[in-house]
């Protein structure tokens, strides 16, 4: 049984399921489902994605569609799990600079 990781970029939360089983998708946080449940829930691979559109309650009606489809658009769907959290490079501390000497004195930064 394949798996594929679901990603939740929409502004609220989602829960669905299928064959018994509830699944939650918290806004960007990847979550392992079965490859049948992200076809069942979202219509993955499919081509006519208004039936799984209509049933998650995004379109009522073909004049919804565009909506619908934006929304899905926010639900990532990869085969591997995403990195998320990555620094590129570790935090470096901001050190201040040292008082400058003008003419024999030294002039403190305010």
């Amino acid at each position: 049984m394949s798996t594929v990781f679901v990603t939740n970029n929409t502004e609220f939360e989602l829960v669905d399921g299928y064959g018994g089983e509830f699944f939650e998708f918290k806004q960007g946080e990847p979550v392992e489902i079965p490859r049948h449940v992200a076809e069942h829930i979202f219509g993955y691979d499919k081509d006519d994605k208004m039936p799984y559109l209509a049933r998650l309650g995004w379109v009522k009606s073909n004049a919804d569609k565009k909506k619908g489809l934006e929304l899905l658009a926010k639900i990532d769907i990869q085969l591997e799990k995403p990195k998320q959290n990555q620094s590129l490079s570790p935090l470096v501390e901001q050190v201040p600079l040292p008082p400058k000497a003008v003419g024999g004195k030294v002039l403190k930064a305010v």
